[in-house]
């Protein structure tokens, strides 16, 4: 190398080195900041968890409980809905709620009262249970012979007569020889794929697979000798009877009479004898004078015992003194003032499509429901 030329080697090495010191600095630099990082989304994690902790308290421990183990709402600390159940899906059913049952939305885009940050938080405090959540096996649908005898009687009586001893249409399903000779795997199919040459309609595409179920329970219990009484509601058929005699059937209003009276009791049952009495004389315009004066009064409850059933069912949603919540205030309530025993009842059992209000139809009694309309009755001025 000519002496004259300058020698940048050593400028070439000392950088390299200096460049190789930095890589190794920023080396380090990361895998310190991925460690930080880590460490940050983790905190995240847990500070999101314990703000979900505060909200579901707030909001959620009155219907879902403290510990998700359900009550007037469906268990969330179950390992099999956690596994089976994305992030993203409970998000969207607390965010917008599920219609025709208890769950509202719960997004201020929908008048609620939480944020989607909100709403994840909550999501992420119910994801802590999965690790230790039990397993909640599925409630058994148990098919009930008293809800198949009232599915027969509005149903299959007009054709195989009350209580299934046959008709001008039908033949009897209550008939001991026949009862023995045919088994439920046939009575189970004739019902779902009828007997369309033999005039016996298809009930499969009508009926649920569960009703179905119901009625094979009754045909059990007739085979058994066992008679069964429909759960009628007395609600309903007062309303029915009284409709049949505005539209000028006296021959229907008398069976709804009939049928009402088969589970009345007390003065209910009186007033009822009375109306049917009326009805054997062709006094319709007295029978339905009565029918009405019943229906203003029907049911009546007791307001003591409405106050337990209040707490356990209304009180999530409407507040412990009906100051409201979820749902609106009962103390005071116009609709209560203004609208009759019969109509609260029923609109108890079949709830409010679209809100909060579920159908309570199946898991109270309508002597329940009047319990609870006697107790609300109490709170208006």
């Amino acid at each position: 190398m000519n002496k004259s030329e300058p020698n940048y080697e050593r400028y070439v090495i000392i950088g390299l080195a200096l460049t190789l010191l930095v890589i190794l600095g920023f080396s380090f630099y990361w895998f310190g900041e991925a460690a930080r990082l880590t460490h940050a989304a983790e905190d995240f994690a847990k500070e999101r968890v314990q703000r979900g902790r505060v909200i579901y308290t707030e909001q959620c421990v009155s219907c879902h409980g403290a510990d998700g183990e359900g009550g007037v709402g469906t268990v969330l600390n179950d390992k099999n809905l956690l596994k089976n159940t994305l992030d993203d899906i409970l998000f969207s059913v607390t965010r917008s709620g599920i219609p025709s049952t208890q769950m509202p939305a719960w997004s201020v885009d929908f008048g609620g009262p939480l944020t989607d940050e909100d709403i994840k938080d909550v999501v992420a405090f119910i994801r802590a249970w999965e690790p230790n959540a039990p397993e909640i096996e599925p409630v058994a649908f148990e098919p009930d012979s008293a809800r198949g005898a009232l599915l027969f009687e509005t149903t299959c009586a007009v054709c195989h007569g009350e209580d299934g001893l046959g008709g001008d249409e039908a033949p009897a399903i209550n008939d001991t020889l026949r009862l023995a000779s045919l088994d439920n795997n046939w009575y189970r199919s004739t019902i779902a794929n009828g007997r369309p040459a033999k005039g016996m309609p298809t009930w499969g595409t009508v009926l649920s697979p569960n009703q179905i179920e119901d009625l094979i329970a009754l045909v059990d219990a007739w085979r058994e000798g066992v008679t069964v009484e429909a759960a009628f509601s007395v609600t309903e058929l007062i309303g029915s009877a009284i409709f049949s005699l505005e539209e000028g059937d006296p021959d229907s209003a008398a069976l709804h009479v009939s049928r009402a009276l088969s589970v009345a009791e007390g003065t209910g049952a009186e007033v009822l004898r009375n109306a049917a009495a009326q009805l054997l004389d062709e006094d319709d315009a007295g029978a339905l004078a009565t029918l009405t004066a019943l229906q203003e009064q029907w049911p009546l409850g007791d307001p003591v015992a409405g106050s337990e059933v209040y707490s356990t069912y209304c009180l999530p949603c409407h507040g412990a003194q009906g100051e409201g919540g979820i749902g609106p205030a009962m103390q005071p309530s116009t609709y209560i003032q203004e609208t009759l025993n019969a109509e609260i009842v029923q609109f108890i059992l079949e709830g409010r499509s679209g809100t909060a209000m579920a159908s309570f139809e199946g898991r109270l009694t309508e002597e329940e429901i009047a319990n609870v309309v006697a107790f609300l009755r109490g709170w208006q001025p």
